[in-house]
Formats: C-alpha cells, sequence, structure tokens
C-alpha cells in the first residue's frame, strides 16, 4: 500500500497535477520582505524604555519614522549588545538603529545611513586627582574599563598592544561602570553624547566624572542584517534619504541636544 502511494506521488508529480499552492504560503513566511524586527540595547539617549515599556530614544524616533516611510511593519526587542551580534550574524530582517561603521565590520551588514558621530572618550573619577591623563600615549599607565566587543574597546586595541594589556573587560555596563566606581580601574572608556544617560541609568551622577581625553571619532549608523533582500535595503535607504533632504533627520535631532550632528 505504502509503494502504491508513493507511485501515485510520483504519477502526479510528473503529469503536473500535484497541487503547489499549499507550499507557496511557507515560502513567503521565510522572508516577510514588509516585516523586520529592530534589535535594541538600553543605551540613552539613543534608545532605553520608558516608564511603560515602550521604546523611546533617539535612534529610536528615526527608525520608527523610517519604518512608516517605508511602509514596513517594524516590531522592537531589547538585548544585550552580544546577542544582537550573534542574531544579526545568522537572522534577515533585522535593523540594528545605532552601530558604529567601523572597517571590519564593512562586510558584515546592509549599511543605510549615518545618524551622528560619535566621540569615544576616557573620564576618571573627579576623586582621582593622581590620574592624570593628556595623551594617547600616556594610556599604558593606567587600567581602562571597557565592555567586550563594544566599539570602544575596538577601537583601544587599533591604538597598539601595550593597551590591550590595560583593558579590563566586562560583560555589560552596568558591571563595567560598577568596577570603575570601585576603583578596579583608573578610566572607563564611553560615547561622550551617551556618557550622562549612562551613569544616571546605572545609579551615578555625571558630575562624579571627568572627561579626560577623546580617543577616537565614528560613525554610528543604522544597518540591516545581511541576510536580507537589497531590494529591502534600497527601499529603506530611499527612505532614508527622503528624510535627510526634507529636514525630518535633522528634526529629530534637535529634540536631543546631546546629539552630535552628522
Amino acid at each position: 500500500m505504502q509503494h502504491q502511494r508513493r507511485s501515485d506521488l510520483r504519477a502526479l508529480l510528473a503529469a503536473g497535477l500535484l497541487p503547489l499552492l499549499p507550499l507557496i504560503p511557507q515560502v513567503a513566511q521565510c522572508s516577510e520582505p514588509g516585516r523586520l524586527t529592530v534589535l535594541l540595547q538600553e543605551l540613552p539617549p539613543y534608545s532605553q524604555r520608558d516608564a511603560e515599556g515602550r521604546p523611546q530614544g533617539y535612534s529610536v524616533e528615526l527608525v520608527q519614522q523610517l519604518c512608516a516611510r517605508a511602509r514596513l511593519d517594524c516590531s522592537y526587542e531589547f538585548s544585550s549588545w552580544q546577542r544582537i551580534l550573534v542574531r544579526a550574524k545568522a537572522e534577515a530582517h533585522l535593523l540594528i538603529p545605532a552601530i558604529v561603521r567601523l572597517p571590519e565590520r564593512e562586510r558584515d551588514y546592509r549599511w543605510i545611513g549615518q545618524i551622528t558621530v560619535r566621540y569615544g572618550a576616557l573620564y576618571r573619577l573627579k576623586s582621582r586627582s593622581d590620574v592624570r591623563l593628556s595623551a594617547l600615549q600616556q594610556l599604558g599607565a593606567y587600567r581602562i574599563a571597557v565592555v567586550k566587543d563594544d566599539v570602544s574597546e575596538r577601537e583601544l586595541l587599533a591604538l597598539g598592544p601595550k593597551v590591550n594589556v590595560q583593558l579590563d573587560r566586562s560583560a555589560d555596563y552596568g558591571t563595567m561602570l560598577r568596577r570603575f566606581f570601585a576603583g578596579r580601574t583608573e578610566l572607563v572608556a564611553l560615547n561622550q553624547s551617551m556618557a550622562p544617560g549612562m551613569l544616571r541609568q546605572f545609579g551615578y551622577e555625571p558630575d562624579e566624572v571627568e572627561l579626560l581625553l577623546r580617543f577616537s571619532e565614528s560613525r554610528p549608523s543604522i544597518a540591516l542584517s545581511l541576510a536580507s533582500e537589497p531590494a529591502l535595503l534600497l527601499r529603506l535607504q530611499q527612505s532614508w534619504g527622503a528624510m535627510r533632504r526634507d529636514g525630518t533627520v535633522a528634526a529629530i535631532a534637535a529634540r536631543h541636544p546631546v546629539i552630535a550632528p552628522d
């Protein structure tokens, strides 16, 4: 009987009589070019949750407008940076609203547009007058708190092997700041525009720290996961271009004065 069923199936396929329509929804479900998942971190002023748990912030407002312009159904998820990087390498239709565009990342994402300029900066506790830094050549004298795989770590590593020895790597920003304020490191590396909001987020006051030196300038951008279709990238790039031309991007940036214009 089973042999007969297989023979009948082969005969129907050969004759072109087996219905193929049920297979089509499965293919569409795999691609769904009209839907995007936006992956966020708790990184004020770029992205954070409001009192009701809804996403808000500079990059969130940009992406909300971008999705509306491109007529895409976008959902938002908060996650750790390490988890975001893993998912972006494996899945299609993921949007990262704020990721620094580095040479080593160039081929790993589909890039939509730059949203700001980022300045990497080194801070000390104001109470630590013994920590003095006026040039990058002096970095080898101090331990520097960073988040593993964060752009600050990558930029500091590029300054040379002596800096690598001095890096104190944490899994997340909360741990990094706890170690810094506990005196485990003399310096902490932060995005200058994010520093006040991040410090408050974890229970510290911005006036407890002092900026000593900028060590980098880079380009936070909106990126699409590499497995996404080129047609989807084009759709988003065209909408982003329109937002820049008509002043939408500038208007959103004006509502967030700590953001450095690009």
